[in-house]
């Protein structure tokens, strides 16, 4: 079983051994984060597929945040942001032949377009350069596609990723142990110490809730985005492959999406299942066989429901809870409030939102949508639906062409953040989700076509 899931020999269990090692060491001494970067470069320079295919899909999971300069500094951003650059510079022409680059270029045009007319040009300076940083992180993906199998690499970002899913069905189970952990030097190594601390010193969120989990995570409906991705990753090599190991993953993750309670988390995987299904219903073997591989995940799944533990979740989707839900008021007022045209421009919604009162005034809009409208207008709802549907699009397409069950990743992956993206707030931006979903966009959707194999 280990050999199947990409522990082939000696060398490989032992690199493993000293990674664990590592982050245990680093957890107690962060600055041991710069060793690698000082002592294994010149090696990563010679030996690159072990930067691409190990160290690539780590460092896409496991942030690794320090404190630098009075800022909090991610080793693993900059890293997959710095490769994306370099590729960009040597092979700029052969990144624009590739479809998903002119589907990106797009969406950041459109959600530019607000800079224009901002009552807050800082912050719209800011958000554009994080999309322009997911676009460096997705020519990284289509950079790594070009010279290694992308089935080697999405297996060991599932296989990297399954200490965060086990965890966080631990944490559910042992609350008080999640409350313990974003406590240590270990939560401010792989989460945002600014989020750690707003988390605890100026506010709230939902993983203080005894009843949700989301272990890198301080919201536990980005948690379930970001376990939705990885369920959908796994779901999708245990296809293609029909390697029986992969069922392991498929489960981790499932239980780990289930541990988040999150409603729109639930209803995206059931969401992105639904879509599985009516693109396959063709296929009568195809459909047979998901229904026959689904049943004993979703049958686990409704134990899990009915143990009580989630009594939190089967609560809050009743037609009562749902119409109380203060989505709907800020709904209404973004929708009588915000220009149909213009939108607002980057920071005119925190001038006007101030107005649905003291608690209601301090959020936003809960719809990726409707956020992007207010940024830049009918552009921008157009831009983020452009890169939205045209990744589904293009991944649909592909499935059909080759029959490839990579691509239901990618259309598992968008589905779960359009579901989601109704009823939250713009996680496109959050480091933990662009890393790894443009990562694996640039991966997935690479076309052979395009990119110099130079070294």
């Amino acid at each position: 079983m280990i050999h199947r899931l990409g522990i082939n020999n000696f060398k490989q269990a032992l690199l493993f051994i000293i990674a664990t090692i590592y982050v245990v060491g680093v957890s107690v001494y962060h600055l041991l984060v710069l060793v690698p970067l000082i002592v294994l470069v010149p090696y990563f320079l010679v030996q690159q597929k072990l930067l691409y295919v190990y160290s690539i899909p780590f460092l896409s999971l496991y942030l690794l945040f320090i404190s630098f300069g009075g800022t909090n500094f991610s080793v693993s951003f900059t890293v997959l942001c710095l490769l994306g650059g370099i590729s960009l510079i040597r092979f700029f022409e052969d990144h624009l032949k590739q479809k998903i680059t002119r589907v990106f270029i797009i969406y950041i045009l459109g959600m530019s377009f607000g800079l224009i007319y901002s009552p807050d040009i800082n912050l719209g300076i800011k958000l554009t350069m994080y999309n322009l940083l997911a676009f460096l992180i997705m020519l990284a993906g289509q950079q790594i596609a070009s010279k290694y199998s992308v089935e080697s690499v999405l297996k060991n970002i599932v296989i990297f990723g399954l200490p965060i899913g086990i965890a966080n069905v631990v944490f559910l189970l042992v609350p008080d142990l999640e409350i313990s952990f974003l406590h240590t030097s270990v939560a401010k190594l792989f989460i945002d110490p600014g989020a750690l601390r707003v988390l605890f010193d100026e506010g709230y969120n939902n993983i203080l809730d005894p009843r949700k989990a989301g272990t890198f995570f301080v919201n536990t409906n980005m948690a379930a985005v970001f376990f939705g991705i990885l369920l959908w990753s796994s779901l999708s090599l245990r296809l293609k492959s029909k390697v029986r190991s992969y069922n392991i993953p498929v489960i981790i993750y499932f239980l780990a999406l289930l541990s988040t309670n999150s409603r729109a988390g639930l209803g995206a995987f059931v969401f992105t299942l639904f879509l599985l299904i009516l693109l396959n219903i063709k296929k009568k073997k195809t459909w047979f066989r998901l229904l026959i591989f689904t049943f004993p995940i979703l049958s686990l799944g409704m134990l899990f429901v009915s143990s009580g533990l989630f009594d939190n979740i089967v609560s809050r989707l009743s037609i009562e809870a749902i119409e109380s839900d203060p989505r709907m008021i800020i709904w209404q007022f973004a929708l009588s409030h915000i220009h149909p045209l213009s939108g607002l421009g980057y920071g005119g919604w925190e001038q006007i939102s101030y107005q649905m009162g003291a608690e209601l005034g301090k959020l936003p809009p809960h719809n990726n949508f409707l956020i992007a409208w207010s940024w830049s207008g009918i552009l921008g709802v157009i831009s983020l639906a452009t890169l939205v549907f045209g990744v589904m699009y293009m991944s649909m397409k592909r499935y059909k062409d080759t029959g490839n069950a990579l691509y239901l990743s990618l259309m598992g992956a968008y589905g779960i953040v359009f579901f989601e993206g109704m009823f939250d707030n713009y996680f496109l931006h959050l480091y933990n989700i662009s890393v790894l979903l443009f990562l694996i966009t640039g991966l997935v959707l690479f076309d052979k076509k395009g990119i110099n194999n130079k070294n």
